[in-house]
């Protein structure tokens, strides 16, 4: 059973990256960046399957350290 939820967490994890993928080539990205898109889009799914604690875990600490990339590439732009 737990095949089937790391091969929806990868599928989610691809489209949520195509997306942003997406929004950057347009230049339609949120004034927020797109990397702090995708970092609460990867919280969001964090949640959706904290019930495989890995899986939910990782998309969490992947959302932090993007979330700490964002802060310090906009820090340094100011």
């Amino acid at each position: 059973m737990w095949q089937l939820w790391v091969a929806i967490a990868a599928a989610v994890a691809v489209l949520i990256v195509i997306s942003v993928a997406l929004l950057i080539k347009k230049k339609q990205a949120s004034p927020n960046g797109p990397i702090f898109a995708l970092a609460i889009a990867l919280a969001v799914v964090g949640i959706t399957f904290s019930d495989a604690p890995l899986i939910g875990y990782s998309f969490f600490g992947t959302s932090i350290v993007l979330s700490i990339i964002y802060a310090v590439k906009s820090s340094k732009k100011k």
